[in-house]
């Protein structure tokens, strides 16, 4: 099993309302599971979805160490 990090896509005035400065693709839960379908699927029963919006799925340990690299980089500015 692996860790994935959850992003919902898709601008709703109830969840992830632009006019609030939030971003069309927004990191919105962390969850374990077998593939990305699977984790977008346990996601689903725990989060709030408009029609206009979808969710997408990446591997936490991908997505980690990638912030990971962005932090080094600021550091050493």
């Amino acid at each position: 099993m692996k860790e994935y990090i959850i992003y919902r896509h898709g601008w709703n005035e109830a969840n992830q309302d632009a006019a609030r400065g939030l971003p069309e693709k927004m990191a919105v839960l962390r969850v374990w599971a077998e593939t990305p379908e699977q984790a977008c699927a346990l996601a689903a029963q725990r989060l709030s979805l408009s029609p206009n919006q979808r969710l997408s799925a990446e591997a936490a340990e991908a997505v980690d160490a990638k912030e990971e690299d962005l932090n080094r980089r600021v550091e050493a500015l």
